[in-house]
């Protein structure tokens, strides 16, 4: 499959404006749809089920970007791809960085292409975890992802959340 850039939206969350205004001319100049907020508090603000991803500094003023990631996660629990870019550097800023929600880390400075880099892999991961049809047929078998519903030969098969997981997932790689 291959990824269209102009499907994805990232949001550029940084307080430094030149850096922002770099990185949103990259990002649009690689396909990508970009928008820009110049705090967390703006980013938590715009956050629409239409971003597929965060690129989001550390150190801001107010609302870090640790805790604006904690908060995306926790009390919005959105699972949003996030990629923390920072100057913060140390074993510990990283492992904070993923504790608080992070997906991907980038120390300043940074190249650009590394970004890129990153955010393909990132999104490249997120779409190989989503459900890949709201139905699968095979053979006899079909299974809706939706109603969480399993038939055979067109009779319904009653099955508990366990056994419809396990079902959609060998169904998913036969053989």
């Amino acid at each position: 499959m291959t990824m269209i850039m102009t499907d994805y939206k990232i949001l550029v969350v940084d307080d430094e404006p030149d850096l922002r205004e770099i990185l949103q001319c990259n990002l649009e100049s690689a396909g990508y749809r970009v928008e820009t907020a110049a705090s967390g508090e703006e980013a938590i603000s715009l956050l629409t089920p239409e971003y597929s991803l965060i690129l989001l500094d550390v150190m801001m003023g107010g609302m870090s970007g640790f805790k604006t990631a904690e908060h995306i996660r926790k009390t919005l629990n959105n699972n949003i791809p996030i990629i923390f870019l920072t100057a913060k550097d140390t074993e510990n800023d990283l492992l904070t960085g993923f504790s608080a929600g992070g997906d991907d880390y980038i120390s300043k400075p940074f190249s650009l292409h590394e970004v890129l880099a990153r955010i393909k892999a990132v999104l490249r991961r997120v779409n190989a975890q989503k459900q890949p049809a709201a139905t699968l047929s095979l053979d006899n078998l079909k299974i809706d992802f939706e109603r969480k519903l399993v038939t055979v030969d067109g009779r319904d098969v009653r099955l508990s959340p366990k056994e419809f997981g396990i079902v959609s997932m060998l169904a998913a790689k036969p053989g």
